[in-house]
């Protein structure tokens, strides 16, 4: 084994990249190497350090923004977060180096801290955090202040759908992006195809028009999550 596939090896594990990206941190160590002209040992040291920097500047921003949501809700005490939830928060969170998406973990967190939220953290919310884009997140919290502001009875939230054409002309995104945001809002079931019963029948059982994309509705999921991470 060379000297750089041994160095690399180390690093890799080191940095938790995995034995699957080790011929990417190869590459990556030579490259550093030749950059700075330095030794190839002195090279990861290069890369680890910037890791850790990266790390610490993001879980600061995530302490900062927890600490300012909580203080401006006068929050003063706050609860235990239990390890199983708080640490993935952390993990994800350090990793995010986009501040509308760490938005979402310091929200999370800072609920969880709070004892005056009383609405249910789900850990569900952990794996939707991760598949959301900035994109998404616009949508579902457009999506929920347009429910908001037309006053829905959220017990029967599935009888209110709101259109694409709206949608796209609020956010002022073009029908293509929306397509690709809301079929990955159905994936991780926030937002769901308005389904309307019509007055024709077949048999006994009333015919059903499935809108698809093109008129949607807010999951129950899709609005605890909203009220836990985004809003």
């Amino acid at each position: 084994m060379s000297e750089i596939q041994e160095v690399a090896r180390a690093a890799a594990e080191a940095f938790k990249f995995g034995t699957k990206a080790l011929e990417t941190t190869e590459k990556l160590v030579s490259f550093v190497a030749k950059v700075f002209k330095e030794p190839i040992r002195d090279a990861v040291g290069i890369i680890g350090d910037r890791l850790k920097f990266m790390r610490w500047e993001r879980q600061t921003r995530l302490a900062d923004r927890v600490n300012e949501i909580l203080a401006q809700r006068g929050v003063t005490e706050t609860r235990a977060v239990p390890l199983k939830l708080a640490l993935p928060v952390f993990e994800n969170a350090s990793l995010e180096d986009n501040d509308e998406l760490q938005d979402l973990w310091a929200k999370l967190l800072a609920n969880s801290m709070d004892p005056n939220f009383t609405k249910e953290i789900r850990y569900a919310y952990l794996e939707i955090i991760k598949s959301l884009t900035p994109l998404d997140v616009r949508i579902l919290y457009v999506f929920y202040n347009t429910l908001s502001n037309m006053k829905i009875d959220w017990d029967n939230m599935t009888n209110y759908m709101v259109e694409k054409e709206q949608i796209c002309k609020d956010l002022s995104i073009s029908p293509q992006d929306y397509d690709v945001s809301m079929y990955n809002l159905f994936r991780v079931q926030c937002l769901g195809p308005a389904i309307r019963t019509g007055g024709v029948k077949l048999g006994t059982e009333p015919l059903t028009i499935y809108k698809g994309i093109d008129a949607v509705v807010m999951t129950p999921l899709g609005k605890s999550f909203v009220e836990a991470c985004i809003k």
